[in-house]
C-alpha cells in the first residue's frame, strides 16, 4: 500500500473493461473528495485486453499524488468478476462501487462515511449526465431520485426502498457484510439487482438517505443513444431480465423483509420487459411468455405487471377465480384459448363459495387489469345485476380513458350478469364486437322448470329493451331475466358460443322466433370447454397418498338429484370380496361426510374413500395419477327434449391421459364421446360390468 499504515475507511472499488478513454475522468472525481485522502483507497481492476489502461494510471497517481490508488488484474473479463475481485482486495472497513464511465460529487464519500452506524447503508442521489449533448446534462429527475429524494435526511427500512437496491452504486455497505456474497459472473446484465438482494436477505439493513443540501451524489453517464439499441433487443430487454428473475426466486428467502423485497425487484424487473412488450408486437409477447414457461417461472412472474396496459380486449365474466366455480374456471379456459390479452371485469363471491387462488393460473398469461367487483352477488335476481352492471361499466369507463374503446368483450352465461353489461357495452360502442357464451340454457333449469324471476323497471331495463326493439324485437317491461339475457344475445351479441349441439337446438326449440332464430344459427359456434396443456396437470404436484397395489377411480364433483354415484356404489357392493379389495374409489365433493355414510352403511368403508374438493390445479394432477375417471351425464329424461348438458369435467379428464369410465344418457353429447369405458346412468349391472372390465385392464 503507498500511502502510511493506517488502514482506510473506506475502499472504492472501480471494474473496468477497456476504459483507457473515460476512467481519468471517474478517477479525477474520486481525487477531489472533501474526505480526507488517507482515509479511503481506490481499487481499480482491469479485466479486458490491453488497452493503455496502466499508462493513465500511472499518470493520475502523479497529478494527483495524494489519492490512494492501486491496480489489479482479473484474467478473465466481467463486471461481476471484476467487482468480486475488487470486494476481495479491499483494505477499508466500509466499500463502494464506482464504474469506470461514471463519476461523482466532491462530497459524496464524506456525506456516505458521515451516516455509518451498524445495521445501516448510507445511501445518495444518483443524477444522470446525459453525454450525448453538448454540453453534458445533469439531470436528477429521475426514477430512482423521485424515490430517494423524499426520504432525504432519513433512516428508513431497506424494503422501503427496494429501487435502491436495483443499482449498484451511491451506497456505503460493510466490507465484512459485502463478502458474504458474490456477484453471479453469469449473468449478463442485472447481476447488481441480485448481489444487493442477496447482502439484504443475509442481514436486512436499514437505508440512511443523505441530505440533498451535501450536494453528495453519484453521476451516472447515460449515452441516450447507446441505451436505446440495447433496450430494443429481445435479449436484453427479454431474456436478460427473466434470467434475473429466476435468480432472484431461487433464493430461499425467510425474512419477511427480504420476501417483500425480492417480490419489488422481480416486479421492477417486469416491468422493464413490459416496457418493450409495448412497443414491440403479440408475436414478441408470446415469445417471452414461452421463455417464461421454460424457465418454470409461471407461478414468479407478475402477469399483470408483465400485460400491463396491453388490453386491447374486454371480458366480463360474473363468476372468475379465486372463487370456486366451474363458470368461472371455464370461462378463464376460454380466454386461455382464445389467446388475446384482456382486461377482466368479475363479481367477488365470497358468500357464494370458497377461494382457490390456483386458479388464476389458467388465465393469467393473458389478463392485464382484473377488476373484481364488490357487492351481495346473485343469479336471477335484479338488483345485484343492476348493481354489477352500474359498476361495471363505471370501471370499463375508467379504464377506456388511456386505453380507449375495446376491440371486443366476451362474456360468459351461467350467471346472466355478465351478458347484461355485455349488452350494454355493445349499446353504447357498436363497433365492438360481442361474443357471448351460455354454459346452460337460461330460461330452463337442469330439472326442466322454467327461471320466472323478473326484471324491475329503471334506466338500465329501458336503455336494452330499446335496443332490442331497434332491431325489431319486442319484449315486455315484465320479461323474466332468464329470457331476456337469452334474447339479448341473440339480437345483438356479433359470435354466439354453445357448448354443444343439443344446448343450442333445446334454447332454440323454446325461442319462438323464427327470425331471431334464423340469426343465432348464422353466428353462433359450437365449442366446447377447452382442455388445458399437459404441463398444467403438473403444476401443482398432490402429497395425496394412492395404493399403487390396486386399481385407483375417482370422481370429482358434486351430487345433485339429477347426477349421483348409486349405481356405483351399488356395483361395487354386488362385486366379490376378492375384487373389491383390488378397487379403491376416491370421491372428491362438496359434502364428503354424506357419502362416507352411505359407505359404510354398505359396508365399503376402505373402497370408497370421501374427500372434500381439492384446489383445480391440484386435482388436474390427482386426475393424471388415476387408473379411470367417473363422469357422468345429468338425467334429463321426463325434463328436457334432449340432454342439453355435456359436463365441464369432459374437458379436464381428457387432458389427463387417464381412462374415462362414462355414465351416460342415451343419446346424450357424453354418450358419443370416446371413452374407454361406458355404462347407463342407473344401470348397476352394467356398471358391474365396466368395474370388472377396469379391474381387469388395470391390475
Amino acid at each position: 500500500m503507498s500511502h502510511g499504515i493506517c488502514a482506510p475507511l473506506v475502499t472504492v472499488v472501480v471494474p473496468t473493461y477497456c476504459g483507457a478513454d473515460r476512467i481519468g475522468d471517474t478517477l479525477r472525481s474520486l481525487a477531489h473528495q472533501t474526505m480526507d485522502p488517507a482515509s479511503f483507497e481506490v481499487v481499480v481492476v482491469m479485466n479486458g485486453p490491453a488497452d493503455g489502461t496502466p499508462e493513465v494510471l500511472a499518470r493520475i497517481r502523479r497529478e494527483h499524488p495524494s489519492l490512494r490508488l492501486r491496480s489489479i488484474t482479473v484474467p478473465e473479463a466481467g463486471a461481476g468478476r471484476a467487482r468480486n475481485a475488487g470486494v476481495s482486495s479491499a483494505a477499508g472497513t466500509y466499500l463502494t462501487f464506482v464504474d469506470d464511465d461514471d463519476s461523482v460529487s466532491a462530497t459524496l464519500l464524506e456525506s456516505l462515511a458521515a451516516r455509518v452506524a451498524d445495521g445501516i447503508v448510507p445511501l445518495a442521489m444518483v443524477a444522470d449526465v446525459v453525454t450525448d449533448s453538448t454540453p453534458s446534462v445533469i439531470e436528477f429527475d429521475n426514477y430512482l431520485n423521485r424515490r430517494i429524494s423524499v426520504q432525504t435526511g432519513q433512516t428508513v427500512p431497506g424494503e422501503s426502498l427496494p429501487v435502491a437496491l436495483g443499482f449498484v452504486a451511491a451506497k456505503l455497505v460493510p466490507t465484512a457484510l459485502a463478502r458474504t456474497a458474490e456477484f453471479d459472473s453469469s449473468l449478463r446484465s442485472g447481476e447488481d439487482v441480485v448481489y444487493w438482494f442477496d447482502l439484504f436477505n443475509r442481514a436486512p439493513f436499514l437505508f440512511s438517505v443523505v441530505e440533498s443540501s451535501t450536494g453528495a451524489a453519484y453521476h451516472r453517464s447515460i449515452r441516450v443513444g447507446s441505451i436505446s439499441r440495447q433496450a430494443s433487443s429481445y435479449d436484453f430487454s427479454v431474456s436478460q431480465r427473466l434470467e434475473v428473475i429466476q435468480r432472484l426466486a431461487s433464493r430461499e428467502v425467510t425474512h419477511p423483509a427480504a420476501v417483500r423485497v425480492r417480490d419489488a425487484l422481480m416486479v421492477s424487473q417486469t416491468v422493464l420487459i413490459n416496457g418493450y412488450l409495448r412497443e414491440t408486437g403479440e408475436e414478441v409477447r408470446l415469445r417471452a411468455i414461452e421463455q417464461i414457461r421454460e424457465l418454470g417461472l409461471e407461478t414468479v412472474v407478475r402477469y399483470d405487471v408483465l400485460n400491463a396496459g396491453l388490453a386491447h380486449d374486454l371480458a366480463i365474466c360474473y363468476a372468475f377465480p379465486p372463487w370456486v366455480d366451474t363458470s368461472g374456471s371455464v370461462a378463464a379456459r376460454r380466454i386461455r384459448s382464445r389467446g388475446v390479452v384482456v382486461d377482466v371485469i368479475s363479481q367477488s363471491l365470497k358468500s357464494w363459495s370458497g377461494r382457490d387462488p390456483s386458479g388464476r393460473l389458467i388465465a393469467q398469461e393473458f389478463i392485464s387489469d382484473h377488476a373484481e367487483l364488490t357487492g351481495k352477488a346473485g343469479v336471477f335476481e335484479w338488483r345485484p345485476i343492476e348493481r354489477f352492471v352500474t359498476a361495471g361499466f363505471q370501471q370499463i369507463t375508467t379504464w377506456e380513458a388511456t386505453k380507449g374503446s375495446y376491440r371486443s368483450v366476451y362474456s360468459r352465461s351461467m350467471w346472466p350478469a355478465s351478458h347484461f353489461l355485455a349488452a350494454l357495452y355493445k349499446i353504447r360502442r357498436p363497433e365492438t364486437t360481442w361474443i357471448a357464451e351460455f354454459s346452460d340454457p337460461q330460461q330452463r333449469d337442469s330439472r326442466g322448470g322454467f327461471r320466472g324471476a323478473r326484471c324491475r323497471p329503471g334506466p338500465l331495463l329501458d336503455e336494452l329493451l330499446a335496443a332490442l326493439a331497434a332491431t325489431g324485437v319486442e319484449l315486455a317491461p315484465d320479461v323474466p331475466i332468464s329470457e331476456l339475457v337469452e334474447v339479448l344475445a341473440y339480437g345483438l351479441a356479433d359470435e354466439i358460443v354453445f357448448t354443444n349441439e343439443h344446448q343450442r337446438e333445446m334454447m332454440l326449440d323454446y325461442l319462438g322466433r323464427p327470425t331471431l332464430e334464423e340469426r343465432v344459427r348464422d353466428v353462433s359456434v359450437i365449442s366446447e370447454h377447452p382442455t388445458l396443456e399437459p404441463h398444467f396437470y403438473q403444476l401443482a404436484p398432490s402429497d395425496y397418498e394412492l395404493d399403487p397395489g390396486v386399481v385407483n377411480l375417482a370422481y370429482f364433483g358434486a351430487f345433485y338429484k339429477t347426477r349421483g354415484l348409486a349405481e356405483v356404489v351399488e356395483a361395487i357392493s354386488a362385486l366379490s370380496v376378492e375384487r373389491q379389495r383390488l378397487l379403491r374409489l376416491h370421491v372428491f365433493t362438496a359434502e364428503p361426510e354424506e357419502l362416507t355414510l352411505a359407505a359404510q352403511n354398505a359396508g365399503l368403508n376402505g373402497v370408497i374413500i370421501a374427500n372434500s374438493y381439492v384446489p383445480y390445479l391440484e386435482a388436474l394432477n390427482l386426475a393424471a395419477r388415476m387408473d379411470a375417471l367417473i363422469i357422468n351425464d345429468a338425467n334429463t329424461v321426463g325434463m328436457h327434449s334432449r340432454n342439453p348438458y355435456l359436463p365441464s369435467k369432459w374437458s379436464d379428464y381428457a387432458g389427463s391421459g387417464s381412462d374415462v369410465w362414462a355414465i351416460v344418457e342415451p343419446g346424450s353429447v357424453l354418450s358419443e364421446k370416446k371413452s374407454r369405458y361406458q355404462s347407463r346412468i342407473g344401470d348397476a349391472e352394467a356398471a358391474q360390468e365396466q368395474l370388472v372390465a377396469i379391474i381387469k385392464d388395470h391390475q
